[in-house]
């Protein structure tokens, strides 16, 4: 995709942002084409793998991206978004190749769901850190990640929608080299990309300023500090912090619910819709359309809306549209829930990163965000312990309507008996 497009969609932006979009975007679309008809795909319908393998590959793909995503905090707040942006490209092309070349069996797969958890949770900053190293205006930050929000849902759309024709027309494996030809043209985007020049950015060293490795915002903390902030520094400033903490509770505590539905959705597709693995790429696809429509409104959003109170609302919407999309046989009412709940998780993701983004210190937010990501994905990993158990006693269709259930209930339950904390931390 050219640049160009995204300069006519959203001529607000600068330059700058206009090509972190287009990174994002490229990169995003590989892992899309990939995760889900690659690896739970090939498992559950070339392998005819048991609930348990899948629950296996979920569970080792979310453990290594928040072991990837540990490394990528603290690789952005080292070296800046360039170097970081460039080993992103080379351990993506390196996952696929290898993947590629070690077959499909069971332990392979397993294999190959870690190393891609890893290199997926490595470039997560690129949409969730990078935008403040750009700048340190919360209106322009709402409107970048909005518009990185709505690109990457369209990655939702483009990526499962060829992966599905890939895997219909090859093997569930061929993804994969769709994902490594997404992952160079990210890499011709990204070259010339090239931060604000100003403080620097999680690193002291000479070099850096030759490189554009700075970032754009005069009112974070003092940029010589950084190098000796740790992840307990981090860890620290998360929980010491009112806004960040409550968001770490709220994400994590709304997340714990869909844990369940990673290693489900391939059983609920083959043994309630009874579809084939292409629906896989095509359900997802409907999601992105709805996420679309969802960054729309928040990219229209006004900056007083940018709180606590409007993502728990998002969230609620989340589980709204899961109970929806999971609640019947029909397929074609499927397709409907992924719409709704697209349109929720569109608005979720750019009220997360803009207020993380504004509130942390910008030498510590790679590894910020990287705390941030660890709630997420474990809220992710814990249900898997049990899910294979719940879909054998309860049916595969029974435990996805109950997670659905949890994702609607706790950001209606915060909402309603939280108030007080929120205002409080409104205030401060």
């Amino acid at each position: 995709m050219s640049l160009s497009l995204f300069s006519q969609s959203q001529p607000s932006l600068s330059a700058q942002a206009k090509r972190l979009v287009a990174m994002r975007f490229l990169i995003y679309t590989g892992f899309q084409t990939s995760y889900f008809i690659g690896v739970i795909g090939t498992l559950t319908y070339a392998d005819g793998a048991s609930v348990v393998a899948t629950s296996l590959a979920v569970l080792f793909m979310n453990v290594f991206v928040i072991l990837g995503s540990f490394a990528g905090g603290a690789a952005l707040d080292a070296w800046g978004p360039r170097r970081h942006f460039f080993l992103s490209i080379v351990g993506t092309l390196a996952t696929g190749a290898a993947i590629i070349a070690f077959g499909s069996a069971t332990g392979t797969v397993l294999a190959g769901a870690a190393l891609l958890g890893f290199v997926m949770g490595f470039a997560q900053p690129i949409a969730t850190s990078y935008p403040a190293y750009l700048t340190d205006d919360p209106v322009e930050l709402k409107d970048i990640n909005s518009t990185i929000t709505m690109f990457s849902n369209v990655s939702i759309i483009v990526g499962p929608t060829l992966g599905g024709f890939a895997a219909a027309a090859a093997s569930s494996r061929a993804v994969f080299v769709l994902m490594m030809l997404f992952t160079l043209l990210a890499l011709i985007a990204g070259w010339g990309f090239r931060p604000q020049a100003g403080h620097i950015a999680g690193q002291a060293n000479n070099d850096s300023a030759e490189e554009g490795e700075h970032a754009g915002q005069a009112n974070h903390s003092n940029p010589s500090t950084s190098v000796r902030a740790t992840f307990a520094t981090s860890i620290k400033t998360v929980f010491t912090n009112s806004v960040l903490a409550l968001l770490f509770c709220i994400i994590f505590l709304s997340n714990f619910g869909y844990g369940a539905f990673d290693p489900l959705e391939s059983f609920f597709y083959r043994d309630v819709l009874h579809v084939g693995v292409e629906w896989m790429g095509w359900l997802s696809s409907a999601c992105g359309v709805g996420a679309v429509l969802g960054a729309v409104v928040a990219l229209r959003m006004p900056p007083r809306l940018v709180s606590l109170k409007t993502l728990l609302v998002a969230l609620m919407s989340v589980g709204l549209g899961s109970l929806l999309y999971v609640g019947t046989p029909y397929v074609g009412v499927a397709l409907i829930g992924q719409i709704a709940l697209g349109v929720a998780w569109g608005v979720v993701n750019p009220l997360h990163n803009t207020i993380v983004q504004t509130t942390a210190p910008l030498e510590q937010l790679g590894r910020v965000n990287s705390v941030m990501g660890f709630g997420n994905m474990f809220a992710g990993v814990a249900p898997l312990a049990i899910a294979p158990w719940l879909a054998s006693t309860f049916g595969v269709q029974q435990t996805l309507v109950g997670a659905g259930l949890v994702v609607t209930a706790v950001p209606a339950a915060l909402l309603l008996f939280g108030r007080k904390h929120f205002d409080r931390a409104a205030e401060r």
